[in-house]
């Protein structure tokens, strides 16, 4: 009786690890991304990704840009990370950070315009209503850009997605 009880004690504590483990490896990050309609001009680019994240770790993402087009890139993250995810865009000619944007602001604090963070709206009054944060790269040359992205450490192990959208459209001066 005993060695029974031992196996399926094996058994229970395999699965244990095994069941979260494959949930994990099957979370689809990508779904959010393909119900996503850019609004115009804008197109949705082919770079845009949706990756599985954990908990204290950081990403990193590199992105080719052109000269000749604006982007706009737009960062989500699942709510089971509370916006506690920082993001950092660099321009790897030049080495120079060009955007630094945590995923909120302090408890309390809410943001008053674009660009103060990445996750958390803001109320635009010019459109009476809330947006969701974005970042306008216009490249003067045809470089790369590297995205890190910094998921901030928690008391437990927390699996969720971390999606990153780049918007793109010709450019031309005077429109912009």
């Amino acid at each position: 009786m005993y060695t029974i009880m031992k196996k399926i004690t094996k058994i229970f504590l395999i699965l244990l690890f095994l069941i979260p483990v494959s949930l994990f490896a099957q979370m689809d990050c990508s779904i959010f991304l393909s119900n996503l309609k850019p609004d115009a001009p804008f197109s949705m680019n082919s770079l845009s990704k949706g990756a599985a994240c954990v908990s204290g770790h950081t990403y990193e993402l590199v992105i080719p840009i052109q000269k000749g087009y604006q982007y706009r890139i737009v960062f989500y993250s699942s709510p089971v990370f509370n916006d506690d995810v920082d993001f950092q865009i660099i321009d790897l000619n030049t080495n120079k950070t060009i955007i630094k944007a945590p995923g909120k602001l302090p408890e309390g604090s809410f943001p008053t315009k674009n660009g103060e963070t990445a996750l958390q709206n803001y109320f635009d009054e010019k459109l009476n209503k809330e947006v969701h944060p974005y970042f306008d790269v216009l490249p003067s040359t045809s470089t790369n850009l590297k995205i890190i992205i910094d998921v901030k450490e928690k008391p437990d192990l927390i699996k969720g997605c971390v999606t990153v959208v780049i918007l793109d459209r010709p450019f031309e001066v005077g429109n912009f």
